[in-house]
């Protein structure tokens, strides 16, 4: 009996060293400054709807790779490849089932802010980003972070979530694109130099011959 709790033990510690590298705080903080530079799409000479679904579907998609292959070339040589059992196998099914949702996500996301759609259900004034953050971001966030038991989610949910909030306040002082660059670029920014902090420390922990 207390070698299945210290195998359940030693698994689930090995699953949450996987959040030790940074690559994960990297790969979201990425996302959220996809966001920030999505209304700049009129720069390309498209329109302006159009270059942005452009940025956001590359620069998701190398969010993607840059995840799949850090996990795999600097993550999995150094700590070596843990063999999961069926739940955590489970978890790692969610967890590819969300990185295709991250993309769809960004995507309503945009669609929701080019459209108007919250404006024509007559929301009104900060509500309406309020709304928008909690329902679309913090939640779906926060449960992720709650099935992946990877705690410091929780608090870039909370940060991203008020970004389109932060960007209403920030509007009358620097105007439109800037707000939202502004509001959700300083939270990738911010998620990203953490993640590199968490990054270097891996990389002086483990060396490439480690397993």
């Amino acid at each position: 009996m207390n070698e299945h709790i210290d195998l359940k033990g030693l698994e689930k510690k090995a699953w949450r060293s996987a959040f030790q590298d940074g690559i994960w705080d990297i790969y979201f903080g990425w996302l959220f400054l996809g966001l920030a530079i999505a209304p700049f799409g009129d720069t390309f000479g498209l329109p302006a709807e159009l270059g942005s679904m452009i940025i956001v579907l590359c620069w998701n998609s190398m969010a993607v790779l840059f995840l799949i292959l850090g996990k795999k070339f600097i993550t999995i040589p150094r700590m070596g490849f843990v063999k999961f059992g069926a739940k955590r196998k489970k978890m790692k099914k969610r967890l590819l089932a969300f990185l295709i949702f991250n993309v769809i996500l960004a995507f309503l996301l945009l669609f929701i802010n080019i459209s108007g759609f919250f404006k024509a259900l007559n929301i009104g004034g900060l509500t309406e980003p309020l709304v928008i953050g909690l329902i679309l971001i913090t939640v779906p966030l926060s449960i992720l972070a709650y099935f992946l038991e990877f705690h410091r989610l929780y608090v870039y949910a909370i940060f991203f979530g008020l970004g389109f909030f932060n960007s209403e306040l920030l509007y009358p002082l620097v105007g439109s694109p800037l707000d939202l660059f502004l509001s959700q670029g300083s939270v990738g920014i911010a998620i990203i130099s953490i993640g590199l902090v968490y990054f270097v420390q891996f990389l002086r922990k483990y060396s490439s011959s480690q397993k």
